[in-house]
């Protein structure tokens, strides 16, 4: 894992993942993700499924407009406020996916998208949970952010230049999250009794899109939301052209809770 650090606090931090953010643009982003055709093959429609740390719940919103049962857990009062203004009928509310409001063995499938990782201390309490409530065999769909090549060869050097120069003037720093490589996302799910099915590269569909390079420079965005301005655009292209791992924003993985267990 590497450990990723920010300029921005807990509370910057969850200003700027969300707060200037708009739930439209959220769900019309959606089926450009690669995932959005995992969950449509995959996810039960015969069972309840919850998305743990479900933010702006752009995913609780297509996924229930397409059919499914499924509900949203979210640890910041203010956007779970904007959902039930939003949307006030959307099964959403505030909680900790620590400690969830289900019953062992009560859901078919767990989303978890980009959350875990942000648990400095690690992240056992809240894979424990999502263990307990999942039905024998029900299924867990995980993301986190991938230590991909562009990453490491670049983005993080880069970052890292950055904040030892903010820190020389006086700025403090505060850890963001780990990203992660393939083999450790799937040692990290065995660990805590899942079985991987499905790993894969999470990201975009469209080459000329990096939900990654968006991320991590800023200066390449554009106006609409994960638009880039196109030396961004041509960046993602010529990466993705040469393999989808290279700059993808996280790893997915579908993984099975072990009867054993």
């Amino acid at each position: 894992m590497k450990k990723i650090y920010t300029l921005r606090d807990v509370t910057g931090q969850r200003e700027h993942m969300w707060y200037a953010r708009r739930i439209e643009e959220e769900v019309a982003a959606c089926p450009g993700r690669a995932i959005a055709r995992v969950f449509l093959e995959y996810l039960p429609k015969d069972a309840p499924i919850l998305e743990a740390g479900c933010g702006l719940g752009a995913w609780v919103v297509y996924l229930s407009e397409r059919g499914y049962d499924i509900s949203g857990i979210d640890n910041d009062p203010h956007v779970i406020e904007r959902l039930k203004a939003w949307r006030p009928a959307l099964k959403v509310g505030f909680g900790d996916i620590r400690r969830l409001p289900y019953g062992d063995g009560e859901l078919g499938a767990v989303i978890s998208l980009g959350v875990v990782e942000h648990f400095e201390e690690g992240c056992r309490d809240a894979m424990v949970e999502a263990h307990r409530v999942l039905r024998p065999g029900g299924l867990l769909f995980f993301t986190v952010p991938m230590n991909n090549l562009f990453r490491r060869v670049f983005a993080h050097p880069a970052r890292s230049l950055y904040l030892d120069w903010r820190r020389a003037r006086g700025d403090s720093v505060h850890f963001a999250e780990y990203r992660f490589l393939e083999h450790e996302v799937e040692a990290l799910l065995r660990g805590f009794g899942f079985e991987p099915v499905l790993t894969t590269w999470d990201d975009f569909t469209e080459k000329d899109m990096s939900l990654g390079i968006w991320a991590d420079f800023p200066p390449l965005q554009a106006g609409p939301l994960y638009v880039m301005k196109p030396a961004g655009k041509a960046l993602a292209f010529l990466l993705n052209s040469i393999s989808r791992w290279i700059a993808c924003s996280g790893v997915f993985c579908m993984a099975r809770k072990s009867p054993a267990r």
